[in-house]
C-alpha cells in the first residue's frame, strides 16, 4: 500500500485575501507552518505589512500586496505581484468578506449591493484571475471561505447568509467545470461558525456580553473556535492530502450546524 499523503505544502505559493488579520492571517500562518509561501492581500496595508513581517521574523517567506477585491485591475496586479515575487501561484484563499446585520425590512439595496460586491463577486473575480495562471502550471487549489450561515440563519443575516450560500454554490459549479476540463484545479469551501476574531468580537470586552455568551453556549463543543483551527482546515484542502477532494463543503463550527 502507498504511504498516505500528509498535509504539507513545501514550495507551494498561496495568495490570501483578507490576510492581514483574523482568519486570513491564521490561514497564512497555517500554510507557512507546513512549508508554503504566502502573499497576503488586503486593504489594510499597515496591518498586512505587519503580519507579513511577523511571518518573516519566524523564518517564513511572506509578502504583502494591496488588494481591493471589488477591483478587477487590482486582482490582476495582485496575481502579477505574486508570480513576480515567487515565480508561480498554486493556491488562492478567498477569505476577504464583510458582514451586515439587517432584517429583510431594514436592509437597503445599497448595503446589499456592497456586501454582494465583496463577499460574492470578490471570490468570483479572484477565481477568474488565478485560473489561467494555475492552468498554465498544471493545476492548483482554490479555497473559498463561506460560512455555516449557509445552514443556520437568523433574522439579521439577510444579506450575509445569502452571499455565503451563493459562494458555496459557485464553488461547486467551478469545481465541476475545472475537474471535467482536466485543469488539475480543485475548488472547495470552508464554512466557519463563530470564531473569536476581531470581526465578530471587536474587542476582548465583548466576549462576556450576554448575546456572545448565548452564541457560545449554543455550540456543542462549548466554546468558540480559534482562527488557527480554520487555518489548519484550509491548509489541508490546499495540500495534496486533499487531492481527491473538490466541490466539498467543510464546516468548522464545533458541531453547531448539525446540532
Amino acid at each position: 500500500m502507498r504511504r498516505t499523503k500528509s498535509p504539507e505544502l513545501h514550495g507551494k505559493v498561496a495568495l490570501i485575501t483578507g490576510g492581514a488579520r483574523g482568519l486570513g492571517a491564521a490561514t497564512a500562518w497555517a500554510i507557512c507552518e507546513v512549508g508554503g509561501k504566502v502573499m497576503i492581500a488586503d486593504l489594510l496595508a499597515e496591518r498586512g505589512e505587519q503580519t507579513a513581517a511577523e511571518l518573516r521574523e519566524a523564518g517564513h517567506d511572506a509578502r504583502f500586496t494591496p488588494l481591493d477585491v471589488r477591483d478587477e485591475a487590482a486582482w490582476a496586479d495582485a496575481v502579477r505581484a505574486t508570480t513576480h515575487a515567487f515565480g508561480k501561484l498554486d493556491i488562492l484563499v478567498n477569505n476577504a468578506g464583510i458582514a451586515t446585520a439587517a432584517t429583510i425590512e431594514d436592509l437597503t439595496v445599497v448595503d446589499f449591493q456592497a456586501i454582494l460586491d465583496i463577499n460574492l463577486l470578490g471570490p468570483f473575480r479572484g477565481m477568474q484571475a488565478v485560473i489561467p495562471v494555475m492552468k498554465a502550471h498544471g493545476g492548483g487549489a482554490i479555497v473559498n471561505i463561506s460560512s455555516n450561515s449557509t445552514q443556520r440563519v437568523s433574522a439579521i443575516t439577510t444579506s450575509y447568509a445569502a452571499t455565503k450560500a451563493a459562494v458555496a454554490n459557485m464553488t461547486k459549479s467551478a469545481a465541476i467545470h475545472l475537474a471535467q476540463t482536466g485543469t488539475g484545479i480543485r475548488v472547495n469551501s470552508v464554512h466557519p461558525g463563530p470564531h473569536a476574531t476581531e470581526m465578530l468580537l471587536g474587542s476582548d470586552a465583548k466576549a462576556d456580553l450576554p448575546e456572545v455568551r448565548a452564541l457560545r453556549d449554543a455550540i456543542p463543543m462549548g466554546r468558540m473556535g480559534q482562527a488557527e483551527e480554520v487555518g489548519a482546515v484550509v491548509a489541508f484542502l490546499a495540500s495534496d492530502a486533499a487531492s481527491y477532494v473538490t466541490g466539498a463543503e467543510l464546516f468548522v463550527d464545533g458541531g453547531l450546524t448539525p446540532h
